[in-house]
């Protein structure tokens, strides 16, 4: 192989490991949704988890994955009762 083929193999290598490695974060880095109303002008019409991903994009620059959204947003609530 070509060395410039090493190379992006390499870097492809250390990207995904980089992904993998990050650990999943706690509710309590996020902006809390908990008390919104879903569909509602206060989430600007999104689900809470979409909404929770908007938030987090706008304030963090990463985009939540949906099923990761979900599970803070169930933890906020959770953490509510």
């Amino acid at each position: 192989m070509s060395a410039k083929l090493w190379v992006l193999v390499v870097l492809v290598l250390l990207g995904t490991m980089t992904v993998l490695a990050t650990p999943p974060a706690s509710a309590a880095e996020y902006t809390d949704v908990a008390g919104l109303q879903p569909w509602s002008g206060e989430t600007n019409y999104m689900s809470l988890a979409g909404y929770l991903r908007w938030m987090t994009f706008k304030e963090q620059g990463i985009w939540l994955s949906m099923p990761e959204a979900k599970r803070i947003v169930a933890e906020q609530i959770a953490s509510m009762e």
